[in-house]
Formats: C-alpha cells, structure tokens, sequence
C-alpha cells in the first residue's frame, strides 16, 4: 500500500467505498483531458454529506487527482480492502463512476478503457457492467 491507502485502510467498508468513488472519479474525470466543475459537483452530487463534510470530501479528490498511483493499482486495493465478498459495493462504485464520466457530456475513450480497468480489477464482468449497471443504477435514480 501506498502513503494515502495507509491512512484509511482500517476505515469502515461504507467509508472505502466513498474513497474509492472519489480516488477512482477524480482519475477518470482527468482521463479525458480536463477536471470540469460539472464533474466535481456529479462527483459530490452522488455522494450524501453536509457542509463540514464538504471540505472532507474536496481534500481526498484533490489527495486522488495527485496521487501517483495508477487507476489500476487503486482499484486493486479498493478491493483488497473491501474484499470479495462486498460484490455490491463494487458495483456500486462502478455504477456512480458510470454516471460521473458523463456529468461533462464526454464519455470519452480513455474513461471506458479506465472503466473496462477497474471492472477487470474488481472482478465485474465489463459487457455486464456496463449494460446492466448502467441500466441498473440510472432506473433507481429515475425513480
């Protein structure tokens, strides 16, 4: 593990997996070049906090965009941490980083190679995820 993944490596399952929304989201919102505002507020938007914890929240996206560890090794210890059998968390970090790579109305080649990455990583069949997640994941926010 690395200097960042050390410091929140024994925090609950439910706070890795925000971790790892905002870790994994800030490399994919600069895969396609730029890190809009639109993406910072899909990114914050998808992810239940108040005012104090806002800043929080801004300090470990700016701590993911800077992190020298690449989209792949952090997928790797998000599922070290959270283990195998939390499927659905790591679904579910698949399914907002979905959502958030197209808050900027680019889903660029380089976020679904990166996307087909941390699926491979996390063990989640990529033609499944991408269709069944996607879907998935957009009716429950429609509803």
């Amino acid at each position: 593990m690395n200097k960042f993944w050390d410091k929140y490596r024994r925090c609950s399952r439910q706070t890795i997996c925000v971790i790892g929304i905002l870790v994994l989201s800030a490399k994919l919102s600069i895969a396609d070049g730029h890190f809009s505002e639109e993406e910072e507020d899909e990114i914050l938007k998808n992810l239940p906090h108040d005012i104090k914890q806002k800043k929080a929240l801004k300090k470990i996206l700016e701590e993911g965009i800077n992190d020298k560890l690449s989209i792949e090794e952090d997928a790797r210890i998000i599922k070290n941490i959270l283990g195998t059998l939390n499927t659905d968390l790591l679904e579910f970090i698949v399914a907002v980083l979905i959502r958030i790579c197209k808050a900027d109305g680019v889903f660029s080649k380089s976020e679904k190679e990166n996307i087909l990455i941390i699926c491979k990583e996390f063990e989640i069949e990529p033609s499944w995820s991408f269709e069944y997640l996607k879907n998935k994941f957009n009716k429950k926010v429609e509803a």
